[in-house]
């Protein structure tokens, strides 16, 4: 008898484990915001459609955008370390708060345009691996780029130095610390409270991408915009180590190879995003983007000299006040070089 029910065993078993093998696995994904496109365009289809067909139905993700899901950018990374979450999108200048290394690709003043910005991804994409997985214990699928941060004001100015005494939102410390290096106040606080604060006079001036200030309403309030780059909003797609860990290979090689097709898909269309912002922005009847303002856009660049002095005495050695003195190393080695910026250690 006893013999008869292990043989019993033996056949059930590796049904039983088929069939377990089958249950699909719901990972539950935080997403961008809302107000920048990059959710509804690219992530959404990617997580609820792209990756299950990847994956034969294996892998059924849940996908949220983060200004719906009730969790503020400061606990994204401990959410995933924890697996509260298994997916996310992790802006890096926001991520900061928690290690300001992640952020050194994006720091303001770094990539003057988006040539510039492809090669920043590529010198720091291994390091930036390392970190989260040896610190987080979370997987890097891409890095998402879905438009530039710039500079909109409720009154006219010609250049960024323009910003000298007004009151400017920022969206991260590294933003900041450029406005007020040009003798602006900057102020922290969330795109969604930016319409009403210029609205009162509590700011004068915004930096936010082309596409979300518009869709936000800030054509109906500024006058002007300008072009000129201060940064770009670099994000991490990324996983939690035990979920990873946890997919077969196959799963996590079609997984892989769909962030970084996404990745592709975001920074090839992130230049005709930005236009479509600007134009829409200027009443422009090429804008695709809803309802046409009528601001003045300023066709800045920026001054190679003056964006190499702030580099230099203001925003790496801020960047490395906050992170730490190894930084200076990981700076000379990943990046120095090419910009000829060198940090003493």
């Amino acid at each position: 008898m006893l013999r008869r029910g292990l043989i019993g065993l033996a056949l059930l078993l590796p049904l039983c484990l088929a069939r377990a093998q089958e249950v699909p696995n719901r990972l539950k994904v935080l997403g961008f915001y809302t107000h920048a496109g990059l959710f509804a365009d690219f992530e959404e289809p990617f997580w609820t459609r792209e990756v299950p067909a990847l994956t034969g139905g294996r892998l059924l993700p849940s996908a949220t955008p983060l200004d719906r899901a009730g969790i503020r950018e400061s606990e994204l990374l401990s959410f995933l370390r924890l697996g509260v979450v298994q997916g996310a999108t992790v802006p890096l200048a926001l991520a900061a708060g928690d290690d300001p290394e992640l952020s050194v690709v994006d720091l303001p003043g770094l990539n003057a345009d988006l040539p510039a910005l492809r090669r920043s991804l590529a010198q720091w994409r291994p390091h930036l691996i390392a970190v989260l997985e040896e610190r987080y214990d979370i997987h890097l699928l891409g890095l998402l780029v879905p438009t530039t941060q710039v500079v909109f004001c409720r009154e006219a100015f010609a250049r960024l130095g323009d910003v000298t005494g007004r009151r400017v939102r920022v969206g991260s410390v590294s933003q900041g610390e450029l406005i007020e290096a040009l003798g602006g106040i900057a102020l922290v606080m969330p795109l969604n409270a930016v319409p009403a604060a210029m609205r009162n006079r509590t700011l004068d001036c915004a930096v936010t991408g082309p596409m979300p200030g518009h869709r936000i309403g800030l054509g109906e309030i500024a006058t002007h915009v300008s072009r000129l780059p201060l940064s770009w909003f670099v994000s991490a797609l990324v996983v939690n180590g035990a979920a990873w860990r946890g997919l077969p290979e196959a799963d996590r090689q079609a997984l892989q190879a769909g962030g970084a097709r996404l990745e592709q898909r975001v920074i090839d269309g992130a230049e005709a995003a930005i236009e479509d912002g600007f134009a829409c922005n200027a009443g422009l009847p090429r804008c695709a983007g809803g309802q046409r303002a009528r601001m003045t856009v300023l066709d800045e660049r920026w001054d190679e000299a003056e964006r190499h002095r702030l580099l230099r005495e203001v925003l790496l050695p801020r960047w490395v006040a906050r992170c730490g003195a190894d930084c200076v190393q990981v700076w000379n080695q990943v990046a120095a070089a090419s910009l000829g910026l060198w940090l003493e250690p």
